[in-house]
């Protein structure tokens, strides 16, 4: 029989276990509740004269939807695009747009922008592979230089998918992969543990209270 001491322990961490996750969703949650909601609170607070929570965060909401609404129609889809020219003009915001615009179209585009495959490439040794994503199907330089084929891959860091390293790598050295881009980008973003398909490494699409229950080593 186990002790009361070592049997309040047991429910102690297997309790923590079971609230920890649930207590980082809400808390990254309640976190971008507050993000969005504060990007339009102040007009609104100034117009009503009082603090509406959460008021902020639907007309965020309607402001985006509207401008979706405004991009289906000529007249819209012009403004957008004066607007886009404008941003894309100036020295600062066009580096920081045209990078936002290429991630955007990658994760969301119909033809996803810019990430066009997902492949495999012996990375960053013999015997290792990293996953990556093809930007280009051609590099002419490279080609020229090497008197190969050659194409743009780039291989994100973990857990921030926006940043890492772009490699040019003869075609016969990529390994294509069938996974879609954003399964691919989940994989990365979770460091190896959300499998494609949404579960995690152990097949699980949660947390698996049976095996925790048992405890290590049963």
């Amino acid at each position: 029989m186990r002790s009361p001491a070592r049997r309040l322990r047991r429910y102690l961490l297997t309790g923590l276990a079971v609230l920890t996750p649930l207590a980082i969703t809400v808390v990254a949650l309640r976190w971008l509740f507050l993000t969005l909601d504060a990007i339009l609170a102040g007009p609104v607070e100034e117009l009503l004269g009082r603090r509406v929570p959460g008021l902020g965060l639907l007309v965020l909401v309607g402001a985006v939807v509207t401008i979706g609404w405004l991009a289906h129609y000529a007249v819209g889809r012009q403004l957008i695009a004066w607007g886009n020219a404008l941003l894309a003009r100036f020295p600062l915001t066009a580096p920081i747009y045209r990078t936002t615009s290429q991630l955007v179209q990658a994760f969301m585009g119909d033809r996803r922008g810019v990430f066009v495959r997902t492949v495999l490439v012996e990375f960053p040794g013999t015997g290792c592979h990293a996953l990556g994503w093809v930007t280009a199907e051609q590099n002419p330089v490279a080609e020229r230089a090497l008197g190969e084929p050659c194409v743009n891959v780039f291989f994100a860091s973990t857990p921030n998918p926006t940043t890492g390293w772009l490699l040019v790598v003869p075609s016969r050295r990529t390994i294509p992969l069938d996974i879609s881009i954003e399964d691919a980008v989940k994989l990365v973003i979770s460091g190896g543990t959300l499998q494609p398909g949404g579960v995690g490494a152990d097949g699980a699409p949660g947390l698996d209270l049976a095996a925790l229950l048992r405890g290590p080593g049963r």
